[in-house]
């Protein structure tokens, strides 16, 4: 199976833009991971909607679900990303990491436990012009915007 775990911080327009460009690049996930901080988690029934949307526009509809940490948890980060790669790894699942908007300790701790793990992708998109950061992907300029996968190109996502 195929899937995305996305990590939620203070810019929800940058983890959707993310999925966007890993969806028009040809990414269809089965199942998405929405992981975030309390103090973020606000922001999740907006980001839910987006990419149901978003997937609904490309002819798919994953089952999406989200995890909330305690804000500034380390432990509880590294426990929670460590139980959601395990099991993911025990189905052997092939998985996309969207890491753009995602604080630093959720992003070490979802690329420590990645390790082992069918990793695809780990994706992070640069804005290059940060006078429009709050904007839906087709409304910035798509040179303005580069999609990097840490993995490589033969792995999915652009470099």
């Amino acid at each position: 199976m195929r899937v995305h775990i996305a990590l939620l911080g203070r810019t929800p327009w940058a983890l959707v833009n993310t999925y966007y460009a890993s969806v028009m690049g040809g990414e269809r996930p089965e199942e998405i991971y929405i992981v975030t901080e309390v103090r973020y988690s606000g922001n999740l029934p907006r980001i839910v909607e987006a990419i149901k949307a978003i997937s609904g526009a490309y002819g798919f509809s994953p089952k999406i679900e989200t995890i909330v940490i305690p804000n500034d948890d380390f432990k509880e980060a590294d426990k929670a990303l460590k139980d959601l790669f395990s099991r993911l790894n025990e189905r052997g699942d092939e998985i996309v990491l969207n890491m753009t908007s995602g604080r630093k300790a959720l992003v070490m701790a979802a690329v420590i436990q990645s390790r082992g793990a069918n990793m695809k992708g780990i994706l992070y998109m640069a804005l290059l012009d940060v006078a429009f950061p709050n904007r839906p992907y087709m409304m910035l300029p798509k040179h303005m915007q580069r999609l990097k996968n840490f993995l490589g190109e033969k792995n999915g996502g652009s470099d």
